[in-house]
């Protein structure tokens, strides 16, 4: 739209505050907990096997033991965050503590038998993923036949310039390809499994936690200091750290630009009752 004179100072003064608190209200996005719900909904059985790949510090393996009777086995290739997953378990109700273990393991690499598992729950782990075709075969290799994927990544949309994504995914430690949604379906393509959902979060996840913790809106001023004195920051921290940080900020107010995108993709071995 081209600038107008008359629009801009007087047609749309007479309407910006009842257009800002339109914006005011809330669009009621989605939360983390839509991951939890999509798993409820598959109807898995007490006891069902399931593996969490990228388990991290075992969040959301306890979370899946806890509201649905799962065993989980949590793998990470990091072992700081298999290390403190156990030290969580030793502190966990026994009849939980039981239901989950954690074990050395990848995307690519999971260490279970074949069709061994009824689901497999992967956050935030195909971004960082070399070939993720690889990791959906492997996937479907320990997947029971009528087994279920649930994962959730954040990807890249046509908003996000091509020279911001290099730098970004450099700093974040994310395979460019890996979070283009085209890459990714072609993967799932190639794996053999079936595609039972693809949900698009768009900037949801973004604006739940700026409405709850106001998360989006601090790690804009964050980026603000970051930016108008990084030197103070690099002399504290260091270079590698000061710029981790920007690029977590800069995630995260990308996330509310729009630039990236919350997608679950809901996957299922052909075959079973």
């Amino acid at each position: 739209m081209a600038w107008d004179r008359e629009f801009l100072y007087d047609t749309y003064p007479r309407i910006e505050e009842a257009f800002s608190a339109r914006l005011d209200e809330s669009l009621a996005p989605r939360d983390p907990s839509v991951l939890l719900q999509v798993v409820r909904e598959l109807g898995l059985r007490p006891d069902s096997r399931v593996v969490d790949v990228g388990c991290g510090e075992g969040t959301y393996a306890f979370r899946l033991a806890t509201h649905f009777g799962l065993r989980v086995l949590g793998i990470d290739p990091v072992q700081r965050h298999l290390d403190l997953a156990r030290e969580v378990r030793r502190d966990v109700v026994p009849e939980i503590a039981s239901r989950v273990s954690f074990e050395r393991g990848s995307a690519t690499r999971v260490p279970t038998a074949d069709a061994s598992i009824d689901l497999v729950w992967c956050r935030d782990v195909m971004v960082h993923v070399a070939h993720p075709e690889d990791a959906y075969a492997e996937f479907a290799r320990v997947l029971r036949p009528g087994g279920h994927v649930v994962g959730y990544q954040v990807v890249a949309t046509d908003l996000l310039p091509r020279e911001e994504a290099d730098w970004l995914f450099a700093v974040m430690g994310v395979v460019p390809d890996s979070a283009d949604p085209a890459v990714l379906d072609r993967a799932i393509a190639v794996s053999g499994l079936e595609v039972v959902d693809t949900i698009d979060l768009a900037s949801e996840w973004g604006e739940w936690s700026e409405e709850q913790e106001g998360r989006a809106s601090r790690a804009l001023l964050h980026l603000a200091r970051l930016l108008r004195e990084p030197e103070r920051y690099r002399a504290e921290f260091g270079d590698e750290a000061y710029d981790v940080m920007l690029g977590d900020c800069r995630w995260h107010v990308h996330r509310m630009e729009g630039k990236l995108a919350g997608r679950i993709d809901v996957l299922r071995r052909p075959g079973g009752g």
